[in-house]
Order: structure tokens, then sequence, then C-alpha cells
């Protein structure tokens, strides 16, 4: 917090998990001393992460009212966004899987990255119905900010400082944009955690025996709707709070529950076609919805159920007069389906505890489960089967990590004497650097450096006589980057350089990365002992640039 803990002394801060598929807020409460989920005027703790357009009431919806509009209007419901915040139009991920979409994603120019993928919905009396993700984003918290404050019983004005929990694995750009959703929602993000640690936080509360004054090292499996994360952390627990020490993360930001779904779909189709001759068609938008949703229903019920039977009465798929389909789907079925994403959970879980932090599985004392998706039996007895570890799981483990941000945020209320005693370090998830040349990603942070960091300084020096400048890109690659063009660009410096030969100017860059996330570039020009800064991050000032236009 950088010695700002007073100014969230006594306020009230809510803690929010900003899920892929579904969404919760939760806060302290004093009258019994815990940290609870705040419910929706339906009762629910947990809101789908959906938002669409009503066309009849010309008016924006969110969750369930989303979720049943998707029935009827498949192409006004947007889902599964956060996926796509944060990220250019053309990166492979927001590439990959655009196709089982129902609605449709186009470019926001390749102006700024925090409004690069829109979701465009088409028009409503004539204008144009568009928003960039964070956007979309920004609907799903302000539904949750006026839950909060209904089930608070304070005004909305009331319910404004936040912190949010973002994907140990979110790299700066998608960190960025989801504080920025968190403005656009009228919330003041104090901070953003990983979702991990606070799942881990969560557990110290609720499972006792996981943390004491003896220090553990603990193995945080998370895998939910549409993220997987894979932490390890040093953690213990005394009289005056936590400390929690992060080890290394790792983890995939395309890999979850929403894949899954995805594979029942087309396992259904081919049913459907195999059984019933009838094809359900690419372009047959409320077919698909329909699929999706019951694939999600199915999922579930077979976490405690061997069969269920897939019921879709009067399936109209365009081609033939609506018929009624009825097709089993077991458990077995379903693991062949969730094999993929499963197997992929464990290749980079194995990779990360054995390879690149060089343990055991002897070395790790605790494994937690967290995210609705390690429900799945299946995925249990994977992760015994690697780790050789019986896995901790709360009976509802998809509320983890909204409960570990709301205990955070009662940790960040209680004012810098308190804080002070509860160290949550964090390490840098992906690799920092520079481009050189055409297209070399030179790195000068590794991943899993623990922040804040200061780079050393690296050298440069100009190509050409009489140079007029030279430009310094700053990138954030995958754990395996090589090229330039495998990064992600976070920033561009241009510093004049006075006319001399090529080589001999002498350069110094440094990134400072903080510990809230916030990061500088530093150009030190070594003749003229002149430095130029750039700000990657300017934390709680961000705006969307070339915002796209929106109906009100």
């Amino acid at each position: 917090m950088n010695g700002k803990q007073d100014t969230w002394k006594d306020k009230l801060i809510v803690g929010i998990d900003l899920g892929t598929t579904k969404s919760a807020v939760s806060v302290w409460s004093a009258e019994q001393s815990e940290v609870v989920m705040l419910k929706d005027a339906d009762g629910y703790d947990l809101t789908p992460s959906v938002v669409g357009w009503d066309r009849a009431r010309r008016d924006w919806v969110v969750g369930r009212a989303a979720r049943h509009l998707a029935l009827r209007n498949p192409a006004d419901v947007v889902y599964s966004i956060k996926r796509y915040i944060g990220r250019w139009f053309n990166d492979k991920a927001v590439l990959y899987g655009r196709e089982d979409l129902t609605y449709n994603l186009i470019s926001g120019g390749g102006i700024d990255p925090l409004c690069d993928v829109i979701a465009d919905l088409g028009t409503d009396d004539g204008q144009p119905l568009r928003l960039a993700a964070p956007q979309v984003s920004a609907q799903v918290l302000s539904k949750l900010r006026q839950d909060a404050a209904t089930s608070l019983g304070v005004s909305l004005d009331a319910v404004r400082y936040a912190v949010i929990s973002v994907p140990a694995y979110f790299n700066v750009l998608q960190r960025r944009a989801t504080i920025e959703a968190g403005r656009l929602a009228g919330l003041d993000v104090v901070d953003i955690i990983n979702e991990p640690t606070a799942a881990a936080l969560a557990y110290g509360d609720y499972a006792p025996d996981l943390l004491g004054s003896e220090e553990k090292r603990i193995l945080v499996y998370d895998l939910g709707g549409g993220t997987f994360d894979i932490s390890l952390l040093e953690a213990k627990r005394d009289e005056v709070g936590y400390v929690f020490f992060t080890l290394l993360i790792d983890g995939n930001t395309r890999l979850g529950g929403d894949d899954i779904d995805a594979k029942v779909v087309h396992w259904l189709a081919d049913e459907i076609m195999r059984r019933y001759g009838t094809p359900v068609r690419a372009d047959d938008l409320i077919g698909r919805a329909r699929l999706r949703q019951k694939a999600e229903q199915a999922k579930i019920a077979l976490t405690t159920q061997e069969t269920v039977t897939i019921d879709l009465p009067a399936l109209d798929l365009g081609n033939q007069r609506p018929f009624d389909v009825q097709i089993d789907l077991t458990r077995e079925q379903l693991e062949m389906c969730a094999n993929e994403v499963i197997e992929a959970a464990r290749k980079i879980t194995r990779h990360a505890v054995l390879d690149v932090a060089g343990l055991t599985w002897d070395d790790v004392d605790e494994i937690i489960l967290v995210g609705g998706q390690t429900l799945m039996p299946a995925v249990q007895r994977d992760v015994e089967a690697l780790t050789g570890h019986k896995a901790r799981v709360l009976q509802r483990p998809m509320l983890a990590v909204a409960l570990g941000a709301g205990e955070y945020a009662h940790i960040i209320s209680l004012g810098k004497d308190k804080f002070e005693e509860n160290a949550l370090i964090n390490v840098i998830a992906l690799p920092l650097g520079i481009r050189e040349g055409e297209n070399t990603f030179t790195r000068l942070v590794e991943a899993n450096s623990t922040v804040p960091y200061v780079s050393k300084p690296y050298a440069v020096t100009t190509t050409e006589e009489n140079q007029p400048f030279i430009k310094v890109e700053v990138l954030q690659g995958t754990r395996d980057a090589k090229t330039a063009d495998e990064c992600v660009s976070l920033g561009m410096l241009t510093m004049d350089v006075p006319p001399m030969p090529g080589g001999i100017p002498k350069f110094e860059i440094v990134l400072d990365v903080k510990s809230d996330g916030t990061m500088k570039l530093l150009v030190t020009d070594k003749l003229t002992n002149r430095t130029e800064e750039l700000d990657i991050v300017e934390k709680g000032t961000l705006a969307l640039r070339g915002q796209p236009e929106q109906r009100r």
C-alpha cells in the first residue's frame, strides 16, 4: 500500500471476485466477526458474469436476467469477457475459441489494449450497441456494487471502495483493464489481489488448522470457469495476522470450465446429428445457446450424480419442425470431455513445482483447491494422483476467492498498524523486457521475481550516425517468449539524441516495478546524466481512449 494505509482506515471496503463465469462480493461483518458473502435481491451469492441488451426494455441487463435473455437473443448477450479484457484483438488468445461465441467481437483499431476488444451487439434505433471489454466487466461490477449496497442497507455512494481479485497470471495490461472496469463502475479500487493468495486467506480463516506459527509451503490449485492458476506460497499465521510469501505463480488465462462446456456442446451436437439426423448449424445462435446452458447444468449435476438426462424439449434447429431431445450424459463421458483441460492443468502444475521451483512433492505441506471446477471428482483424483497429497477443498470452493478478497479488504480497513503485520509479498507473473532490433525480446525482469523489483541497468546505444533519437519499447512476454512478436507491448519512450557517430551515445535502461503493480521505465543518457521516465501504469488515473459509442 506504499504508506497509504491511513487513507483506508475505518472505511467500508468490499472484496470482489470478478470471475469469468460467475462473480461475487463479500465484506467483513463486525457482528459475526468474519467475512460474509453479500447476496443479491434473489438471495444468490454468485452472479453470472453475463451482460446483455434487452431490446424490449431498451436497457442493459446483468447476471441471471442476461442468462435468460441469451435463450431468446443470444447475439445480444456477452459472457466470458474476462478472457479478452486487457488484450489486443489480434492476440492469439482472443482468436482462439471465438468461433464458439454466440456474440460478435470486433477490433478497437489497435490503438489501446484497454478497448481493443469490443463486443458488438449491432444497433438499436440506429445507435450502435458496443462495449469494450472493461465496460462489460464494469456492468457486472456495477450490479455487484448495487447488490452490496442493498444487502448492507446503505446508499450506493457508501459502497465506494473495493479490493478486486485477478488471476495471478494476469499481465500488466489485464490488471490495468480490471482497475479501469472498477473505475467505470464507480469504485475506487484500493488494491488488486492475486486470486490464489485470496483463496489462501479464505482457507486460513475457515480451516483454522491450515496455518499456524510454523511456516508452511502451500500449493494453490485454482481451476475456475475461464482461467487456471497455480501458486506456491509460504505462509504462517500468529496472533497479529498473516504472512504470505509467493514463491512462484504459473497458469493459463484461457483454460477452465468454459472449455469443458464447449467440449460437451460439441459432443451434444454430434449426438443430436447421430440420433436425430439433424445438424446444429454454426449460425444457429439460439440452438447453440440452449446447448451451452444445458451443458453447464449437466456438468454441475454430475459432480454428485453418475448420469444426468439432458432434456431439450421442442428443440428448433431451423431446418425441420421442432422436436424433443433427450440424451443421457454420464460422468465417464463428461470426464472424457474434460480430459484435455485436466491434462493441461496437470502439465502446468508439474512444471511449476518440479522444474521451476526445483522441489519435490514432499516439499509441499498443503494443497488447497479453488474454483468451481475443482468440485469435479476427476479433477480431485488427478491432483491427488499427481502430488500424492489429499487436497483440501471448501464445501463451496467457488466462494474462496471472494471471501479472501473480503479478508484482505478488512486488513486494509484496519489501518497502517495492523496492515504492517500482515504481509502479502507477491511476484511478477510474466517476464518483462524491451524490444531490441527488429524482433528480439531482451529480458530485464524474469518471471517470479519478488516485487518491488528494480532491474539491473541495461546498456544500449545508437546504430546509425547522427541518429536523432532512440526508442525503447517495454514488453511483457510469456514464460517461453524469445521474440518481441510473442509479447504484449506495454508502452514506448522516445528520447532525443545529440548528433554524433553511431555507437558513441551510452544509455542505461532500468525497469522499476512497485509492489502495487505500478511500473516505471527509466532511460538515462550517461553522457549528460539526463534521465527520462515513462509510467507504464498510473494506478487510479486510467482512461479509455477512443472509447466506443454505447447506448446508456
